[in-house]
């Protein structure tokens, strides 16, 4: 029933004096039991719902929340017409409602909604025993949770509902709390939002947790970011700024990783025993006992969990922090002390934190650490971070285009998303909702779930349908994909997508999936979300000797074919969506001047004043799969200025336009000059076309209908075909062609074995009498063992041996070492050669094979002299194995060893070639020799991952130049590289 004022009035009334008669007694009733006798009784006179009778789950006005039992959440949510309105704790009647503990808890609860849609922020907190009632304003940023308590509202006991019931009744009776939500946003809110607090008289400003949050994280005096920074210098002083700045990042995220899995009542509170190992171990400045803490902690979590996320990181362990400086970032995330709960501050909000932050990079000099702008950045004049509705457009009429046509799950799983400059993940993160929420759609509306389907999705205890953690993972997998030339921004997505995979997830739930099923949590999203520079390709550096390691680490070509072979072997991506740099040609050619040169020579688009967004826009066509979509938000000036004319000119002739939403009258990056559009486009061409055209004046028109049609004119293009190559030719032939045009590598090089067995009867034990670490011993020589090279690397392990002559069987002849040489393995685990470049003149184990010219040994030349580089080119490219596979090698060792004798490796071939062919591989094998030694010094994952990625792609192009050299046909490659 429905109860007027005057109704309500006498049954609250009744409600006081029953709690005044039993009120001693009630100090040791239950929580649950004072819920369902007084607090509930007290809203259903207020005429809510409280029982949700007649209620679909969606129309539910009182929400319980389930919670753990320390309470993180506040028990209640109070919502109508969709739209969250108030959350309320409820407590025993013996305790003190102004204990902080209570009060902040139910605050940073409502508070962390403040930078949610309308729909879900949540501006009013109730805590509440029935005895006492207080009602806080949570729309106010409170930087020492002290001054929480200033926020109250209205602060009563169970008299005042009697005594102040006509407020009472205007604050929060249903239909008087209907009617006032909607004036909450105007300028003359009425109801409970009439009562907003004054921030000059509280002392707190309204402030969104997001900004709160960045300033914690980034502010130049007092953020986490310059205080671990400059602790890092202080204690390792030759870190430089790279290695700061990403060892900063990785433990910052996994510190509010933690966090978040407490908050959401996933984990234990770990950032206790986090700080509890701090306090143990001391904070004197050279105490580091945190690090051990956190290395134990977050193997456990690794072990647990997978993905990537806790994994050991080479930049962790290069540096080290003091427990001071540590146990103040803990503590600002400990509950007691941090106004944001995580279990509603949502993973989209840290992704806009997570953009402006991205901005800044830690610069590092022998004297000082300083945060500041990347060059870029100041450049364009900030960051700007991309509004949710935005997101919301693209992903909807991209992504939700594409799951529209899909009939089953199977059909959704086929979809390959792209967001080619992925930043923080935001596009990537509204894509995975939208999937999700098309998985949750398509189960609800199974009349029943079968058992094939139990293994993704599951029905709550209230009756709704939930995906399991197994699920919202293989969608990641599966449909996920992004590329960013910041490593940091590839953490952040990473970061962000696993804390999305864990949203709305049970702990029990997630222990069951590994205890039972022994299923990893989170998925390894390295092999999807990857760094490298979308725009430039493996052949930046074809043609020229790799020298700069810094113009590597600066440009990070990318090779799309050899990063996602499965997406681009089934013909590329569904969808490409995001928000590309707007960069102008003037500052490339000003500072990056080969980048803009390369550009000019590969992208049709990069003419006359050429923006950066126009390349990528091209290159999404090129990666677009017929039929897929793709969408960006870019400048106006797209629509008519000349220098765009080339996009246009791409756009209609390859793609259909789908629609343009023109935002010059939305102001959708705060304080940036630059107005946007929005282009939706299709690589499919109808005969007939019709482009939407929008001219939104507010979010809501942009999902609304267009303003106007354009029609556009399909031009004919014509589809190319693949064809099949026929892979049957004969090795042999294709062996004897290479025969026809090689030296053997005996007649330009003497190959040996290394040092053999010690003699005189001291048998295999007797040479490690010989070997040492003393590089003073006697007669010591630098020693490498077959551990120690691999293919272009060595790997020393500052191993000594005493170089006895008479000790030795073979061979005798000091000379065979110290010269320059090639050192090849003779043991392969695969068929493989393994081959370097030996120009620190080492004595060498026996089970390594020593490749020398002969012109070291004897004093005539056998043929021209080939520069070793050259030769050992040949060696380690993939025909060279092919050919040692397929004519040399008819037999292996136990164990699926490959011996690969001096006699055998003797018979190698080495293609005849001009000056210009072995100038070309010289330079290429510099370049990997130069590249590995990088790698071997590289302190963070991501400068390990660009050098191995160059190296990749320089590999490629020796097999190339070795192809070429024997002039191979496509079908004679193709041998190659299936028996390889």
């Amino acid at each position: 029933m429905s109860y007027t004022k005057e109704q309500a009035r006498a049954e609250i009334a009744h409600l006081v004096a029953h709690f005044r008669a039993n009120e001693p007694s009630l100090v040791n009733v239950p929580e649950a039991q004072i819920e369902d006798n007084y607090i509930r009784k007290l809203f259903h006179f207020l005429n809510w719902n409280t029982d949700n009778t007649g209620l679909s789950v969606a129309e539910w006005e009182f929400v319980l929340q389930r919670t753990d039992e320390k309470g993180k959440r506040p028990d209640y949510l109070l919502q109508l017409d969709g739209q969250q309105v108030l959350v309320m704790d409820a407590k025993k009647v013996k305790y003190d409602m102004h204990d902080p503990r209570w009060i902040t808890q139910v605050y940073a609860y409502a508070y962390s909604t403040q930078s949610q849609p309308a729909s879900r922020k949540i501006d009013f907190a109730i805590l509440t025993d029935f005895q006492e009632f207080i009602l806080l304003d949570c729309t106010l940023y409170a930087a020492d949770l002290r001054a929480v308590s200033n926020f109250r509202i209205l602060d009563w006991t169970y008299e005042d509902y009697v005594s102040q019931f006509d407020t009472l009744w205007e604050l929060l009776e249903r239909e008087n709390v209907r009617a006032a939500i909607h004036t909450r946003d105007t300028q003359k809110p009425s109801g409970l939002w009439s009562r907003y607090l004054s921030p000059k008289k509280v002392k707190a400003n309204r402030i969104p947790p997001d900004k709160t949050f960045l300033v914690e994280m980034d502010d130049e005096n007092t953020g986490w970011r310059v205080r671990l920074a400059k602790d890092m210098k202080k204690r390792n002083p030759d870190a430089d700024g790279a290695l700061i700045t990403a060892a900063v990042q990785l433990l910052i995220d996994r510190l509010i990783f933690v966090k978040v899995l407490s908050d959401r009542e996933i984990e234990a509170d770990y950032l206790i025993q986090l700080a509890e190992q701090v306090e143990k171990s001391g904070l004197a400045a050279d105490d580091a006992g945190w690090f051990n803490a956190c290395r134990d902690i977050f193997a456990r979590l690794n072990q647990f969990y997978n993905g990537s996320i806790f994994e050991p990181r080479p930049e962790l362990e290069a540096v080290t922090v003091s427990n001071k400086v540590v146990r103040g970032v803990i503590r600002d995330l400990q509950p007691e002390n941090s106004p944001y709960n995580f279990a509603v501050l949502p993973v989209e909000i840290l992704g806009t934190i997570y953009e402006r932050f991205l901005g800044r990079v830690v610069r590092a000099t022998d004297q000082r650490v300083k945060i500041e702008d990347k060059p870029e950045v100041r450049k364009a004049g900030g960051v700007y971070y991309t509004p949710q509705y935005i997101v919301d457009y693209i992903v909807e009429n991209t992504v939700g285009k594409l799951l529209s046509e899909c009939k089953t799950p199977a059909d959704a799983a086929k979809l390959c998303i792209l967001d080619p400059a992925c930043g923080s993940g935001s596009f990537l993160l509204g894509a995975y909702a939208a999937l999700i929420r098309w998985h949750e759609t398509y189960y609800s509306d199974q009349q029943r779930l079968t058992q094939r389907d139990r293994e993704a999705a599951y029905y709550d205890s209230d009756g709704r349908v939930r995906l399991t953690a197994k699920l919202k993972r293989q969608i990641l997998l599966n449909n996920l994909f992004g590329v960013d030339i910041d490593a940091q921004a590839v953490e952040v997505t990473r970061f962000s997508l696993s804390l999305k995979a864990l949203e709305d997830t049970r702990r029990a739930e997630l222990y069951e999936e590994v205890t039972l099923f022994k299923q990893t949590v989170l998925p390894d999203l390295r092999h999807n979300i990857k760094c490298g520079n979308s725009l430039i390709g493996p052949d930046y550096f074809s043609g020229q000797m790799f020298a700069d390691k810094d113009e590597l680490l600066r440009v990070k070509p990318f090779d799309w074919a050899q990063e996602f072979p499965e997406v681009m072997a089934a013909g590329s991506f569904d969808a490409v969506i995001g928000n590309p740099p707007y960069i102008r040609a003037r500052i490339f050619k000003e500072f990056y001047p080969k980048e803009a040169e390369y550009f000019g020579s590969k992208y049709e688009c990069a003419t006359h004043v050429w923006d950066i967004y126009l390349l990528f826009f091209e290159k999404t066509v090129e990666l677009l799969k017929q039929g897929g979509r793709a969408s960006f938000i870019i400048p106006i000036q797209t629509l008519h200025q000349p220098n765009c004319e080339s996009l246009r000119r791409l756009l209609l002739s390859k793609t259909s336009i789908v629609s343009i939403a023109d935002l010059s009258q939305l102001r959708v990056f705060q304080d940036a000059i630059v107005k946007n559009c929005i282009f939706v486009t299709e690589k499919f061409l109808y005969d007939k076309n019709i482009i939407n055209i929008f001219y939104p004046t507010n979010p809501n028109e942009l999902f609304g209908k267009p303003i106007r049609t354009w029609p556009q004119s399909s031009i004919a293009q014509n589809p190319s075909l693949s064809m099949k190559i026929d892979l049957m030719s004969p090795k042999k032939l294709l062996c004897e062609k290479l025969e026809s045009k090689s030296w053997r590598l005996d007649e330009l090089c003497y190959v040996t074995f290394g040092l053999r067995s010690c003699a005189k009867g001291v048998g295999q034990g007797g040479k490690d009498r010989l070997i040492s670490n003393n590089k003073n011993a006697p007669n010591a020589k630098p020693y490498l063992e077959g551990r120690d090279i691999k293919r272009f690397a060595t790997y020393p392990t500052g191993r000594f041996l005493k170089y006895i002559p008479s000790e030795m069987y073979s061979p005798r002849v000091p000379e065979l070492f110290e010269t320059k040489k090639i050192v090849s393995q003779s043991m392969l685990s695969k068929m493989r050669l393994i081959a370097t470049l030996d120009l620190d003149k080492y004595y060498v184990e026996q089970s390594l094979v020593c490749i020398i010219p002969h012109g070291i040994i004897t004093e005539t030349i056998t043929q021209d002299a080939v520069p070793l580089q050259f030769i050992l080119g040949i060696l380690n490219s993939q025909l060279e194995s092919f050919y040692f596979g397929t004519s040399i090698i008819d037999h292996s060792l136990g164990g699926g060893l490959i011996h690969a004798t001096p006699g055998s490796q003797s018979k190698l071939i080495i293609p005849k070639a001009s000056k210009t062919q072995i100038d070309s591989m010289i330079s290429l094998v510099e370049s990997m020799l130069a590249l590995h030694k990088h790698k071997a010094a590289a302190r963070t994952q991501a400068e390990q991952e660009q050098f191995q990625r160059q190296i990749d792609a320089t590999d490629r192009q020796i097999d190339a130049l070795v192809y070429e050299l024997y002039r191979l046909t496509s079908d004679e490659i193709a041998i190659v590289k299936g028996q390889t």
